[in-house]
């Protein structure tokens, strides 16, 4: 079984749980019967996320996730009303919110958000570690995945915009592999802004991906791609969105290389092939 801490899987369901219960105590102000039902119903389905999680642990194990299908759909059942109601709450279907209740809920949709995300690359990795995985040969504008990353972070610079080009390869999965290349921007760098160069060659195109945020030790580069490896025991998630990043890349059949320089940040080099 993988050598990870499982409390980054259950500590960000049991801190919702915790939060529907102080929000049903009226901690953080006056809520109505409405507002009430649907803390209820949050609390209630996250109790459904601990004990799903646990089950994966603990039974299946994490590689193995992807071969009962129940998993996922289980997963969905509970995941999406959650994403439901508390967009309902958010948008004050219930009743108003108040500021510091907006604040939480807020705080509990991000980290919804980032359990599913988890959630999401657990599937991929298990989908990885039993070769149930096939790539598509698309051409597709090369674009898709520099936006791709502009929906992961909020101020993403282009140096030098490229003409419009076409990617050989996968799109769902090398898209999904550039979100995962911003998103360890967004959490581990300490800056929300990445710049993104294109060289076109014609028959490849290499995107040059640099953050000037904090950057890690890297005694071996390779390193930083392995399955749940991680630069600091603090980081958030479990370490596999570089590793999905290189598998999608690579099995679409483009590379990806890493270089980075604590307090300097670091830089993400990707080769895909492209239609000259």
């Amino acid at each position: 079984m993988p050598n990870i801490s499982y409390s980054k899987l259950l500590d960000p369901v049991s801190d919702i749980i915790s939060l529907m219960e102080s929000l049903m105590r009226a901690e953080f102000g006056a809520t109505t019967g409405d507002q009430r039902e649907c803390f209820k119903r949050i609390h209630a389905y996250c109790w459904g996320l601990h004990t799903l999680v646990m089950d994966v642990i603990t039974s299946l194990g994490i590689e193995h996730a992807a071969t009962r299908p129940a998993v996922l759909e289980r997963f969905n059942a509970l995941n999406d009303p959650i994403k439901q109601t508390l967009g309902n709450l958010a948008a004050g279907f219930d009743g108003e919110l108040s500021g510091e209740q907006h604040q939480i809920i807020e705080h509990v949709n991000d980290t919804a958000r980032f359990v599913e995300q988890m959630m999401t690359n657990i599937w991929h990795y298990s989908l990885l570690q039993h070769d149930m995985l096939a790539y598509a040969s698309d051409e597709f504008d090369g674009a898709v995945l520099i936006q791709r990353m502009k929906s992961v972070l909020k101020n993403t610079e282009l140096e030098e915009p490229p003409a419009r080009f076409l990617v050989i390869g996968d799109e769902t999965y090398i898209s999904f592999a550039f979100a995962e290349l911003a998103r360890n921007v967004a959490r581990h760098s300490g800056v929300q802004t990445v710049s993104i160069q294109t060289q076109d060659f014609g028959y490849r195109v290499d995107f040059n991906i640099r953050d000037r945020g904090k950057g890690f030790r890297l005694v071996d580069r390779q390193a930083a791609f392995l399955p749940f490896w991680q630069a600091s025991l603090e980081n958030t998630g479990l370490g596999l969105g570089l590793h999905l990043a290189k598998a999608f890349i690579e099995g679409s059949g483009g590379k990806i290389a890493i270089g980075s320089v604590p307090n300097r940040g670091t830089l993400v080099k990707v080769s895909l092939e492209a239609v000259p």
